[in-house]
């Protein structure tokens, strides 16, 4: 009986043992099961984005293409076009040459030459194009009627400038009181300003072409009232008939700009103080040009009127301009800024009257 009860403890002990193993075994088994499925989530998740690229490839292509056309096209047709208007207007115009030759009662022969500063770095081209020319008054801005028109000439715009020049075109006025208000001005002031407005398509290598606004405003020196204006080798003629030249030199003033004007003749009205009008001064086919100026003058004065005008061997002529005429033709936007224009000239009539009379040998 001893035995049978040792042997049911053994038994009992043992199935106590293996039962702990057991449990021990099966805890081991659950929690490499759970680290599996966990390590495998993940491995399931980017299997099944793989399968869904491969699946639906093109629907991904097709979204990146129209984002990519939408992102092309809002560069092309928005971007661009504003960088291009942009770059214009920071652009500006520095005038090397302007002439108007040829004139007549409602026009002129222009041309000119600038060099085009662009401070961008893209070098696109401007077409030719028909521009409109504004005088621009220092108080009031752009005058609201244009003077001219003119054909503008395509220009590739280098970086960081580049020379463009106007060829020699008939010019008609637009506006007399505007083509006025601008000789005045070229004649009277010390800078003159001037605007051109035009629209032209702009081409930047192969992209598609632009159509820009074209407003820039060009500063440049005028004749500054004629400062320095002189009338050198004066010469009396005491036996001249009676209303023929009598007094004759040449007329001589800096021109500090670089503009050219064809006057054509122009007269002269000569007064002074004492005696009101004494006489008046021609100047045949007076083209004024950038520089020293020297014409020859040739005045018609009253003898009389002079020596009552003369004070201390001195007489004080006045100056102011009459007409302009070129081929029979009144210049009225001319003669509006000569008429603006009153000069002075101090003459010797005493040391004139003896070199008439005792000529150097």
């Amino acid at each position: 009986m001893g035995e049978t009860l040792a042997q049911h403890g053994t038994h009992s002990s043992n199935g106590g043992t293996n039962d702990s193993g057991e449990k021990a075994i099966e805890a081991n088994i659950e929690e490499r099961n759970s680290h599996s499925t966990l390590d495998a989530a993940p491995v399931k998740k980017q299997g099944g984005f793989k399968r869904h690229c491969a699946r639906f490839w093109w629907a991904h292509l097709i979204t990146f293409c129209v984002i990519f056309l939408i992102i092309a096209l809002c560069l092309i047709y928005v971007a661009l076009p504003k960088i291009a208007q942009d770059d214009v207007n920071r652009s500006h115009l520095e005038l090397l040459e302007l002439k108007f030759l040829e004139p007549t009662a409602d026009g002129f022969n222009i041309q000119q030459t600038a060099r085009l500063h662009n401070p961008s770095k893209f070098t696109p081209t401007l077409d030719g194009f028909y521009a409109a020319s504004y005088f621009v008054d220092n108080k009031t801005g752009i005058e609201p009627e244009p003077l001219t028109h003119f054909m503008m000439p395509k220009v590739h715009a280098k970086h960081p400038s580049s020379v463009a020049s106007v060829a020699p075109q008939r010019a008609e006025i637009s506006n007399m009181d505007q083509a006025k208000l601008y000789t005045t001005a070229v004649v009277q002031q010390e800078y003159v300003s001037t605007a051109l407005l035009g629209r032209t398509p702009l081409h930047l290598g192969g992209l598609p072409s632009n159509v820009i606004k074209y407003n820039t405003t060009l500063t440049y020196k005028g004749l500054n009232g004629l400062k320095g204006f002189a009338v050198e080798d004066l010469k009396l003629n005491l036996t001249a008939a009676p209303g023929t030249p009598n007094l004759k030199g040449f007329a001589t003033f800096p021109n500090p700009s670089v503009i050219t004007i064809g006057l054509g003749d122009v007269t002269l009205i000569l007064s002074t103080a004492l005696a009101g009008v004494i006489g008046s001064a021609i100047i045949r086919d007076m083209t004024i040009v950038p520089g020293p100026n020297r014409f020859a003058i040739d005045n018609t004065v009253n003898n009389t009127l002079v020596l009552q005008s003369t004070k201390n061997d001195l007489i004080t002529l006045q100056i102011i301009g009459n007409s302009s005429v070129h081929n029979g033709q009144h210049l009225e936007y001319y003669e509006a800024a000569l008429a603006s224009t009153h000069l002075e000239l101090p003459i010797n009539v005493t040391a004139l009257i003896a070199a008439a009379l005792h000529p150097p040998a």
